[in-house]
């Protein structure tokens, strides 16, 4: 094998390399392209889970806010009528 043929043998290998690599960039473009569309979609579902679990959480706010309400209109309610029952015992003796 002569000087030429080493040469063309060595500029064929890196040909084969350099395609080898470039197969490879392409792949891994398409890989980081398939990851971004990935990371949106997630981004999405969480934004919209987090959305959901704030308005829940607000809600349950209201509920518990009308239900001290309501506890603490029965707590009056019940001290009137202590105060009635304890005026009629005293009125019965």
């Amino acid at each position: 094998m002569n000087n030429k043929e080493k040469i063309l043998t060595i500029l064929e290998t890196l040909q084969q390399g350099q395609d080898m690599i470039a197969k490879q960039v392409n792949e891994l473009s398409e890989g980081q392209e398939e990851l971004r569309k990935s990371v949106a979609t997630m981004e999405n579902e969480l934004t919209e889970k987090v959305q959901a679990l704030f308005d829940a959480r607000e809600v349950q706010n209201d509920i518990n806010e009308r239900a001290l309400n309501a506890l603490e209109r029965i707590e009056a309610k019940i001290d009137v009528l202590q105060l009635e029952a304890a005026t009629c015992a005293g009125l019965n003796k």
